[in-house]
């Protein structure tokens, strides 16, 4: 085998051993109790996820749509509860308010079902 189809094998084998290892991530922090969210709203245009995460640190995402009546916050590993900032307009008017969801495991797995605005 001509050493540069070597380099290019060993190459994507590293490569394909670091997405497996990407993947493994997100289940042990669920084996541990951690959980992502999914977010059901009618009225939001954006949310807001903050809480603790599965290392313990206050955190948020950034601003999320909410173009469904679910959205799942994919990557982003939370336990206890989070709070939720809502925004978005309905019937003409500007709505912006706050809720909290326990984490706790939903109908989805490795998510917790919360419910917004």
């Amino acid at each position: 085998m001509k050493s540069s189809l070597k380099r290019v094998l060993v190459a994507g084998s590293a490569l394909a051993g670091l997405g497996v290892a990407a993947v493994d991530m997100p289940a042990s922090a669920s084996a541990n109790g951690e959980l992502q969210v999914t977010v059901h709203t009618n009225y939001s245009d954006n949310i807001q996820v903050w809480g603790t995460n599965q290392y313990g640190n206050a955190v948020h995402t950034d601003w999320v749509p909410t173009p469904h009546a679910w959205t799942r916050v994919n990557g982003w590993w939370w336990r206890g509860s989070v709070s939720i900032h809502n925004v978005g307009r309905h019937n003409g008017r500007t709505i912006d308010q706050w809720t909290t969801c326990n984490i706790v495991p939903g109908g989805t797995p490795h998510f917790a079902d919360c419910w917004a605005i």
